[in-house]
């Protein structure tokens, strides 16, 4: 396909502005986990320091999903998603006076990325769903590219001028920037235009709107058989290259510059993937999301094999590449199947499935690993994987979700 008619939704003035908004909003949040890193380790060394931040960051996002797909398919999706990133802007501005006042400990930032957290369960649904009320129905591929772009682009470079930042000028200095951007963000969403405002029965209690979402999630295998294999990748995937990735090139004299070389392909993996989106449009969208997520097993087996640096950082890019793949085909099937009016329900539901066992994916593998080694951990990971994976083509349901025809925007569900 002409790479211009793939890049004719550019032309869209509120797409652009969303564009905007995520590009800035990435390029504080790829630089400030360096930042709050290192901003906890010069107020507190101990482990159990960093890990009590993170984890008040992550929990709340795993508590608030649901309620996030419920106000995404409630209220004005526009509105959900200035709130989050003003009140992302409130408490990561907070930190950095905290840090910059030397006043910064663990209770007082824990709370804060508490915060944070709230703001992204909040917002995620919101923006997940926002497309279809944004871009034509022919668009929404390339749309969803062009949104994962600035992010997979900023993830290769920024993590290291996040560290070069803090070397000079300190965490403060980045975390302010990172509030900064989630602020013009906000700013940038509120001129955003949308069309066939998104929303439930007026009167219904959010208790039933939840029902109502459950149920449009519960009757489509196709999205529940996704979400439930995904729930076994994710953690496993997580498990096996984020934790176990850097112990064994540590334990093999590889060090820490061998894994920023690999995690650097892997997120030049992500870009291409993207590209390779904008341009690859197949007929069927699920089995070729499901295809393109098998490579995922691969940088794990390498892992357990070696690890020979050139295999690990060129199957970390297929990864790459085939995961972002997955994503924008996944994103495009949700968008193109669903009701408008539910669609930030079911995503939410799909966010929480996959993220659910993920603590307990890093546990079990780490505990398995020190008492079996990492070699049959990682094998076993990427066989599962791959099993869980494969499984779905076993889904009748699954065959039959098509490239839609090109028309207009789908009824409510609730009409």
């Amino acid at each position: 396909m002409d790479l211009r008619v793939s890049l004719s939704v550019l032309g869209n003035r509120s797409f652009r502005l969303l564009l905007a908004a995520r590009l800035i909003s990435a390029s504080g949040s790829a630089m400030a986990p360096v930042a709050l890193a290192f901003a906890v380790l010069g107020f507190d060394d101990r482990p159990t320091a960093l890990a009590t931040v993170l984890a008040g960051n992550t929990l709340p996002q795993l508590v608030l999903l649901l309620a996030g797909g419920v106000a995404a398919d409630r209220f004005s999706r526009r509105g959900v998603i200035i709130t989050g990133n003003l009140a992302a802007a409130l408490s990561q501005a907070g930190v950095a006076v905290l840090v910059a006042t030397g006043t910064a400990d663990v209770a007082r930032v824990a709370l804060l990325a508490c915060v944070t957290g709230a703001a992204n369960a909040l917002m995620t649904p919101a923006m997940n769903s926002l497309l279809p009320q944004l871009v034509d129905a022919r668009h929404l591929q390339e749309a969803n590219v062009l949104v994962r772009l600035p992010t997979n682009v900023l993830r290769i470079a920024a993590p290291a001028l996040g560290g070069a930042l803090v070397a000079l000028a300190g965490p403060q200095w980045v975390l302010g920037w990172d509030a900064a951007s989630f602020t013009l963000a906000a700013v940038l969403c509120a001129f955003l235009t949308l069309s066939g405002a998104a929303r439930t029965v007026p009167g219904a209690s959010v208790l039933h709107d939840f029902r109502t979402g459950w149920r449009e999630f519960a009757r489509r295998p196709w999205i529940w058989s996704y979400t439930l294999s995904g729930t076994v990748v994710v953690a496993l995937w997580l498990g096996g290259y984020q934790l176990l990735g850097p112990l064994v090139l540590d334990h093999a004299g590889l060090g820490a510059a061998a894994w920023g070389i690999v995690q650097g392909s892997f997120a030049v993996g992500l870009v291409l993937g993207g590209l390779v989106a904008l341009r690859w449009k197949p007929e069927r969208l699920m089995i070729a999301c499901v295809a393109t997520g098998l490579p995922m097993a691969l940088p794990l087996a390498v892992l357990a094999t070696g690890p020979h640096l050139a295999a690990l950082a060129t199957t970390a890019a297929l990864a790459g590449i085939g995961l972002d793949l997955s994503i924008v085909y996944w994103n495009t099937a949700l968008q193109q199947e669903l009701p408008a009016d539910v669609l930030g329900r079911v995503t939410s539901f799909n966010s929480l499935g996959e993220l659910l066992a993920v603590p307990l994916g890093y546990v079990l593998v780490g505990l398995t690993a020190t008492t079996t080694g990492t070699t049959p951990v990682l094998l076993t990971a990427a066989a599962l994987i791959l099993l869980a994976s494969a499984a779905l083509f076993a889904v009748p349901s699954q065959w039959t979700i098509h490239r839609a025809p090109r028309t207009p925007a789908p009824r409510p569900a609730t009409a």
